[in-house]
This record gives C-alpha cells, structure tokens and sequence, in this order.
C-alpha cells in the first residue's frame, strides 16, 4: 500500500533526473541533432516508467526495487518488518525510546563528568581538593561511604586513611596498606577501578579482607607520575545495588580526574614552597617574612594579643667565612638555623633574613618570654662544636639578639622590625654574644 502511494512521487523525481542524464551523456559524447537526442530520451524515459508500474504492481513488493526505495521493504539485513510495526517481540518505537534514555543519561553523565573535573582542577589546596573529590564521587556514584588513602611524610611505601565519609575515624584509626603489595599490580596493567569480588582471591589478604568485610569492593588509584600515591575506596550504594559497568568506568574516569588534580595541587605546594623558602638553609625567606609578619600583627590587634620579634646576626661570620671558606660558613649557617628550628615552636615562624642574618617570629608571646627563649638559643649555639670555631675573636661561634615586641614597644609591623633590629645593633655596640630588648634608651 505505501509503495504504491510512493511511486508516482518517486517516478516523478527519478524519471526526469534520468532522462536529464541521458541528454548530457549524447550532447557530451555524440555529435547527433538536438531533435534526436529528445525523441531518444523521451523515449527511454517511457520505456523506465513502465518498468518502474510493472514492479511496483506485483506482490512481494516489500522486497523488492520499489519497495526497498519508497522505504518499506525489509532492511539489507533481510529482517521484515510486522503489520504493526515490530521487529520480533519489541516495538520500533519503545527500542527508540530506551536508546534515546540511554543517551540521556549517558549526556547527563559527560557533562556532570565535565563539571566535576573543572573544579577539581582549580583547586590546589590538597585537603580541600581531597574533601571534594570525595563528595563529588559520592554524589555521581549515590554511595554512602567513601575512603581516601594517602602515604604520610616517613614512608610512602604505606597508605593510610586521611579522610572518610561515611566511616568512623576509630574504625580505621591503626589501618594501612603496603603499596608493593601484589594487588597493586592489577592497578599498573589497566589504571582503573578494580571490583574487589572479582580479583583472584590469593590477591585478598588481611587488609583487603577488612575492606570487604567494611562493605568496600570497589577501590581505584591515585597516580602521581605514573605511580600509585593513594586509593580512593567506595562502598555500598544508597539503593543497596551493585554498581553497574558504567558505574565503574564513571569512577575510573572520576579517579583520574582526581589523580590529575592531585597532582597538580602536589606541585602547586611544591612551588609555593619553593618560593618561600630559602635554599641553604630550609628556613622561610624574607618574602615569606614580611607577608607573614604583617598578618601576625593584624592579627595581634584584633584579638589583643603580645606579639615578639627577635632579630639575630652571627658575631664576626666574615672572619669564620673568610678563613675557613665559603663551603664551611654555609655549613654553619645551615647548623644554626637547625638549631634554630629545634628551638622553636610550630606556632613559630623563623626565617632567614639574609646574608647570616635570622630572625623569628613569636606570636602570643610578650617581651620577657621572648627574651627567655632568646637566651636559650644564644646559649645553645655559644655551646655548639662548630667546626673551625677557633678562628674566632671568641674562640667560638656565637650570635647577638635583639628582642621587640607588639604592643609594649609598638603597635605597626615596620616599626618592630625597626626596634627589634635597633636592640640588634645595641647588642653588637655592647661586645656581641648578648641578647638585648628595644628600650627607648638605646635609640
């Protein structure tokens, strides 16, 4: 029925096209007159009309020429299509509808993939980025738990737990795993998301077994230059369900998105780093110094708090640098600075002010404790064995402080630096190995 409604439209599109095709082909090729050439197409034409009705008229044309042309016949695969529509058991229009949901969710997937890996990227603080990746899996994925494991400063061979959502932190509080463990070998063939349930169970040991048993089967890498950093650990969904393939492969996506982003934050803080610390010593520098001494002093007014400066300046360090060599002053400037981070606090900040000039930064500490803690460390450096030391004026290796503090002595951040290295200078006049604190009358 619907090849016969087709055959005159297609009879009028195709016979014209063919008859035009047959007038370009004679004028192009043979040199006959343009009245033949008509009466020859014409009649070519009429002959390809009637084959064209004779076709069309006979039965089976669902297979045939016409039919396969109007769009009715059955497909090159040879599978014919029913009375009402269907192909086997499932109709056309309801194959076409789960498809298109398919591709739905799949888009949905990309562009929420999309997002997540934008803004993971930006960020380059290392616990903020660990905190939303983990909420980013949990929202993509629909799980209630979720680990994050992440090797510690002494041994980057084991991984610990660092964050968790989902889990309680005594629950995993004495839990590690070896990254040389043969199951991480599993990881370095693919790099993606491994199913617990499915590894060979000769893989599964007391600390894989822990997980599982925790509701954890489906883990996936942190990679750092081409070598596992940390795991990222899931467990059950919200609905209870297994995760799908496509669920899995999301996760392997997300996982390096993640690895990406770390990596990046991991090289951000390197850098920063870097920038803010001088090279011999491994002391902060004076960039850090001032930026860092004008928010301790913001600090200090908002809350009321005693805020101290020591400045300090190694006695006669031309005399040890001149006789002994660059390389063994370097040597002691490294020693002292060691010596002064064994004296400080975490709170502290000690930087390296230049040339073999220190200073520190005590915050919430007022004058008489500064210079408690100044003398402490003169003495503990009057009393190292540094080598050459006896080509000193001294006979020894030895330092001068000065000490002032906010808001005893003053209440702006250039004026401490000035007074504490006015209490310097006064230590100096004074002999040398002394502590001196800013008083008017030294100015």
């Amino acid at each position: 029925m619907g090849t016969r409604k087709n055959a005159p439209v297609m009879m009028v599109i195709t016979i014209p096209l063919f008859e035009g095709a047959v007038i370009y082909l004679a004028n192009r090729f043979f040199s006959l007159p343009l009245w033949v050439i008509l009466l020859g197409s014409a009649s070519l034409a009429a002959a390809a009309a009637a084959v064209w009705v004779i076709v069309c008229g006979r039965k089976g044309r669902d297979e045939g020429l016409c039919g396969y042309l109007s769009g009715e016949g059955g497909r090159k695969t040879g599978t014919t299509a029913d009375e009402d529509g269907t192909f086997g058991d499932v109709k056309i229009d309801d194959q076409l509808k789960v498809l298109n949901k398919r591709m739905r969710k799949q888009i949905y997937d990309l562009h929420n993939l999309f997002e997540v890996s934008i803004n993971l990227t930006s960020i380059l603080e290392p616990q903020q980025l660990i905190k939303s990746s983990v909420l980013s899996i949990i929202g993509q994925l629909q799980t209630n738990e979720a680990i994050v494991f992440l090797p510690n400063k002494n041994n980057n061979d084991l991984i610990y737990p660092v964050y968790y959502k989902g889990f309680s932190q005594q629950q995993w509080r004495n839990y590690y795993i070896s990254t040389r463990d043969p199951i991480f070998n599993q990881f370095h063939k693919k790099m993606v998301a491994l199913d617990l349930t499915k590894v060979d169970k000769k893989y599964i040991n007391e600390k894989w077994q822990t997980l599982m048993d925790s509701g954890i089967t489906l883990i996936a890498p942190i990679i750092f230059k081409f070598q596992i950093k940390g795991l990222i650990a899931l467990g059950q969904k919200m609905n209870q369900e297994i995760f799908s393939q496509s669920e899995q492969e999301i996760f392997s996506l997300l996982s390096h998105f993640i690895s990406v982003a770390f990596s990046n934050s991991v090289l951000y803080q390197k850098m920063e780093q870097i920038s803010i610390t001088d090279e011999l010593t491994g002391l902060h520098n004076y960039r850090y110094f001032k930026k860092r001494l004008a928010a301790e002093v913001m600090r200090a007014q908002r809350y009321k708090h005693p805020l101290s400066l020591i400045l300090l300046d190694v006695d006669y360090f031309k005399n040890y640098n001149d006789a002994l060599g660059h390389p063994a002053g370097d040597k002691a400037l490294k020693k002292i600075a060691q010596l002064i981070m064994a004296s400080v606090r975490k709170s502290d900040i000690a930087v390296r002010y230049g040339g073999e000039e220190f200073c520190i930064i005590l915050p919430e500490v007022e004058k008489t404790g500064a210079h408690t803690f100044a003398e402490r460390l003169r003495i503990l450096v009057e009393n190292h064995p540094f080598d050459g030391k006896e080509i000193q004026p001294d006979k020894k290796v030895s330092v001068s402080l000065g000490v002032a503090s906010f808001p005893s002595d003053t209440t702006t951040m250039q004026d401490l630096i000035d007074k504490a290295d006015a209490a310097l200078y006064h230590a100096k006049h004074m002999g040398r190995n002394r502590t001196c604190l800013y008083t008017e009358s030294i100015v």
